[in-house]
């Protein structure tokens, strides 16, 4: 992200919910997200776990995440991108060996169902999508490119 170029930032691709600066928004809202769940599991000591974001968490990130960036938001969402990464690395360092694949009723939205999750999982579904999202910008720069001329 911190090598695509500043024009593109705010490229939206037709049909796409994010622009290219708005991909660090919503990776860093569900980073934020499951950061929050990972610690909840671990300093409540894997009691089930309530809603910890606000519908307004999620439609906020969603808006300015198909506005796009400009260059100064792109350095402070790479700024909150790494600090959230080292909040993530720091609390997946304190579990035990023993809670690592312990499942927790963990209910991620109001009114939904709890959903049984483990530190392990919560650390997979990161991975997986730190990836796909990898996958797809420079698959967008390259759409901005084209369309750009």
């Amino acid at each position: 992200m911190a090598q695509v170029p500043d024009q593109a930032l705010a490229y939206l691709k037709p049909g796409d919910d994010y622009a290219i600066g708005g991909l660090l928004v919503h990776v860093n809202r569900v980073l934020v997200h499951y950061r929050r769940v990972l610690v909840a599991l671990v300093d409540g000591g894997y009691a089930p776990v309530e809603p910890l974001d606000s519908p307004s968490d999620w439609s906020e990130a969603a808006v300015r995440a198909k506005a796009g960036l400009d260059a100064a938001e792109r350095d402070e969402e790479l700024r909150l991108m790494r600090a959230e990464h080292a909040a993530v690395v720091a609390a997946a360092r304190s579990i035990s060996d023993d809670d690592w694949i312990r499942k927790t009723a963990v209910t991620y939205e109001v009114g939904a169902e709890p959903f049984p999750s483990s530190p392990d999982d919560i650390l997979m579904w990161l991975r997986d999508h730190y990836r796909e999202h990898v996958d797809q910008c420079p698959e967008l720069v390259a759409e901005w490119a084209r369309a750009a001329g």
